[in-house]
């Protein structure tokens, strides 16, 4: 019996780094994403086919599969489980481009292994245990790419567990324009929140006032106004760039999405490189597609679904 399970990365539409500090953000489920198989085995065996990385108990485990040794830790104290476990692990997602490959991978490994020993997928449960791994990654992750590689939709989301799902009048088709630029989340994370220690007060206002903004989006997003809501996509693509996550590579494809007739585009996830959320007229989709022809580029419909799980 081998247990699949996949769960889908994410693109914020609004509100990152902000979220880290309680602000909401605006979050929605792509249609790529990861995909982990799970079996029982003579021995403990995790593979990634993505990262052409193994682990077999009794060496070393690789740092770049630390957090799903983690989960399998977790996991089988929590449910008792001595017998042995193989998984591979595989995704569509560019890797370090801010559109939550490793928390999709995190949620789709833990969430098979969980099928696996218990028969049952625990949401509250896989929550923690696909935190724990992020933290191995990222130190101090908000929680939002998690929670949506699980629930899947839009969704207005607070680092204290708030969150509320947005309705779409419509499914709208988004361009994920790749830089190619690989970055580090934890330290751009850090970068951003040193402006907390130098002007605290300022700081906390302008939380408040992405706050708003995302609320702001949302309303117009579940009304259908793409227009509105591509201005205040530009908008927040500046606040980030002032803050220094931002560079010439990814203000460019900004530039190029709109001058393409683009409604909106900012940078998604942490910046500094990975990719630029572009919001095309729906009837001009190709067109705005044909200007990143020297780009990887994923086009994906919003809402995409959450995380499935089952066997064969």
């Amino acid at each position: 019996m081998k247990v699949f399970a996949f769960s889908p990365g994410k693109t914020i539409l609004l509100g990152e780094h902000f979220v880290v500090h309680n602000a909401y953000a605006l979050v929605a489920a792509i249609e790529q994403g990861s995909l982990v198989f799970t079996h029982f085995s003579d021995e403990d065996e995790i593979f990634s086919l993505s990262l052409n990385i193994g682990w077999k108990e009794g060496s070393n485990v690789p740092q770049q599969l630390l957090p799903y040794k983690m989960a399998l830790d977790l996991i089988r104290e929590e449910y008792g489980c001595s017998r042995k476990i193989k998984s591979t692990i595989s995704t569509n997602l560019p890797i370090s481009a801010g559109l939550g490959s490793s928390s999709s991978t995190s949620v789709a490994y833990a969430a098979s292994v969980m099928k696996l020993v218990s028969g049952e997928v625990d949401p509250n449960m896989l929550f923690n245990i696909a935190m724990e791994s992020e933290r191995v990654t990222h130190g101090n992750p908000s929680g939002v790419d998690v929670f949506i590689g699980i629930r899947g939709g839009v969704h207005l989301f607070k680092k204290d567990g708030l969150s509320k799902e947005i309705n779409l009048p419509f499914k709208i088709k988004v361009l994920l324009v790749n830089s190619g630029i690989v970055r580090q989340t934890s330290k751009l994370i850090s970068k951003f929140s040193s402006f907390k220690n130098l002007y605290p007060s300022y700081f906390n206002r302008l939380v408040e006032a992405s706050s708003h903004i995302t609320l702001t989006g949302s309303e117009l997003l579940n009304k259908g106004a793409l227009e509105e809501f591509g201005l205040l996509m530009c908008y927040q693509h500046a606040i980030l760039s002032y803050f220094g996550v931002s560079n010439d590579v990814l203000d460019k494809i900004v530039e190029s999405a709109i001058k393409s007739g683009a409604l909106g585009a900012k940078l998604t996830g942490a910046g500094g490189g990975g990719c630029v959320i572009v919001l095309p007229e729906q009837s001009k989709v190709k067109e705005v597609l044909e200007s990143f022809r020297n780009f990887e580029v994923y086009v994906s419909e919003i809402p995409s679904e959450g995380l499935k799980v089952w066997v064969e």
